[in-house]
């Protein structure tokens, strides 16, 4: 029986309302490349915003006009250095206008970006990538205090040294022959100012090509290299726009995502020329961050805000910032984990709806739920929608057969935005099955109206003597603890065993919630629910201020265990 694939629902009853027909005209982009979109817009309406970005420093705004020519000029130096289509740049830089015109540079040299992400203090995460992709080039700020550069310069030798850029070599990374400097300090913004005057250069490359190899979140482990074809971003761009109903340049969004994660790729503007907004993480923000960004909110006239749920509750629990404000967003989107209920509060006050997609790098969008004022009464824990069309997602057991609808299992996916596969990485190509279909580690369910419901991965499990434990499951029965802000499951280490229970808590401020406060609210939330052989009932307690996440606002699930098995000792 196919639990899922049948229940694809039309975009436009996600609630979007103007140019539906866009939903459907996926052809526009079919055949084209970034080159093609960055040329179409950089010549149509030149002088219309296309990015701003937002600092301590004030506000910076590249045109469409801009990202063409500065691009073209980025994608001109490019070429000095020896840079040939497909080969590999890696880009080590934070959302800043810097980064746009790099990544869109690479791309009209005919080359293929590669998120530089660390998340290792000693670099060897990026060390590996490079080394894995075959990089060529990598685009740094030298300057930068525990930047790219910073970290890994005593890994490379510096043959010889320009202002533009430096021949390096290292046995770590063979193939790496350049350093190309990217200056982000403000306001000098001496990159763009140095960019070479030049006649326009664009190398062909085809639908087909290896446009962008992006890193996965790190959030199970060691973060992954994905990559995606022009023609599969296109249209994961495509299903991005019909989705929310972005439509022009009168639509503003504003992101926090970084422009080298999938969730922080420049969709809207690539498919319908909409204006983003970001912070300039070169710079940075004021001291009260959420003060600040409701401001650029208000200040840009932003109608579709991207926030991780944990940011979406804390601009949301201060009042101050919005309840005079009178500005109110056309939709919220957010993603990257199931929808938190204290984020329906938003609805009405914040913004008029939220969009929460169930999304991966491998993937993009995959799932959707939608909730407005009228709808929002139809929540239920872990929610994550309904597929997006083009979309096909079943529940299987172990053996890799579909289950019964409210059966719990595996996820698997197919989709035309699939990777081509991971770089360098034998070890997970068993994710992927015949057929085009993808096993997305993630344990849940399909109820009668065909809603899938995500509980957690299947890597996340607790092996708990004769049991598995999925995290999310215990985390529901215990989010309603008094005096608990937020409570997280981890395992850590049992001779006996195999894995015990901790609960990892964040408390409310002023709480003095104790070890046996929450062990007693789990005992009275958890006993009557499960047989009594099956004690699930955390051993341990830790408290912590904060929570470890990954660059792209994830729970760092694997960070947040070791340190709670360092607090224990174990």
């Amino acid at each position: 029986m196919l639990v899922c694939k049948v229940y694809t629902i039309s975009i436009a009853n996600w609630g979007t309302t103007e140019d539906n027909k866009m939903a459907e005209s996926k052809h526009i982009c079919i055949g084209q490349t970034f080159c093609d979109r960055i040329c179409f817009w950089g010549e149509t309406e030149p002088d219309t915003p296309a990015f701003i970005f937002r600092s301590k420093n004030g506000r910076y705004v590249l045109s469409r006009g801009d990202v063409l020519d500065l691009s073209s000029r980025f994608a001109f130096r490019l070429t000095e250095l020896g840079v040939q289509p497909g080969d590999v740049v890696c880009i080590a830089l934070p959302n800043c206008p810097e980064r746009i015109i790099v990544d869109f540079g690479v791309h009209l040299a005919g080359a293929v970006t590669m998120n530089g992400q660390i998340l290792r203090s000693d670099g060897q995460d990026i060390i590996e990538s490079m080394c894995k992709s075959k990089c060529k080039i990598l685009v740094a700020d030298p300057d930068q205090e525990n930047g790219a550069w910073s970290i890994c310069k005593q890994r490379f030798q510096v043959v010889s040294d320009s202002k533009h850029a430096s021949v390096i070599k290292s046995k770590d990374v063979p193939s790496l022959v350049h350093l190309a400097n990217c200056r982000t300090r403000k306001p000098e913004s001496e990159f763009l100012t140095s960019l070479p005057s030049n006649t326009y250069i664009s190398r062909s490359r085809k639908s087909s090509d290896i446009a962008s190899i992006f890193a996965t979140s790190g959030s199970t482990g060691y973060s992954k290299l994905v990559q995606h074809t022009h023609k599969a971003l296109l249209l994961i761009a495509h299903r991005s726009r019909a989705i929310t109903g972005i439509s022009g340049k009168e639509d503003v969004s504003f992101t926090t995502a970084p422009l080298g994660w999938i969730g922080g790729f420049p969709a809207y503007f690539l498919y319908s020329g909409s204006p983003t907004v970001m912070i300039d993480d070169a710079v940075g923000g004021e001291a009260d961050m959420l003060r600040f960004v409701w401001n650029i909110i208000c200040d840009e006239n932003v109608s579709f805000g991207g926030f991780a749920s944990f940011q979406l509750i804390g601009i949301l629990r201060r009042r101050d910032l919005w309840e005079s404000a009178g500005k109110k967003l056309k939709k919220v989107l957010t993603g990257g984990q199931p929808l938190k209920k204290d984020c329906l509060e938003a609805i009405g006050h914040l913004t008029d709806s939220i969009l929460n997609f169930y999304a991966s790098t491998e993937i993009g969008a995959m799932g959707v739920v939608y909730l407005n004022e009228s709808s929002k009464h139809d929540f239920k824990e872990n929610m994550t929608g309904y597929p997006v069309q083009g979309v096909e997602i079943r529940v299987v057991d172990s053996e890799l057969n579909e289950v019964d609808g409210e059966t719990r299992g595996e996820i698997i996916v197919r989709s035309e935005t699939l990777t081509n596969g991971y770089i360098g990485d034998t070890g997970n190509m068993a994710s992927f099955l015949t057929d085009g279909w993808f096993r997305m580690d993630d344990v849940g369910y399909v109820d009668a109206k065909g809603l899938l419901s995500v509980e957690g991965r299947s890597s996340d499990a607790i092996m708990h003597g004769a049991y598995i434990l999925y995290p999310t499951w215990l985390e529901e029965k215990l989010d309603k603890c008094p005096g608990v802000e937020q409570l997280f499951i981890v395992p850590v280490p049992d001779k006996v065993l195999h894995q015990e229970i901790c609960a990892c808590v964040k408390r409310n401020d002023g709480s003095q919630s104790s070890e046996e406060d929450i062990l007693n609210f789990a005992k009275a939330a958890i006993m009557v629910n499960i047989p009594s052989t099956m004690n699930v009932v955390p051993k341990y307690v830790v408290f912590f201020e904060t929570f470890p996440v990954t660059k792209t606002l994830k729970l760092n699930r694997k960070e947040l265990a070791k340190l709670a098995r360092e607090r224990l000792q174990l």
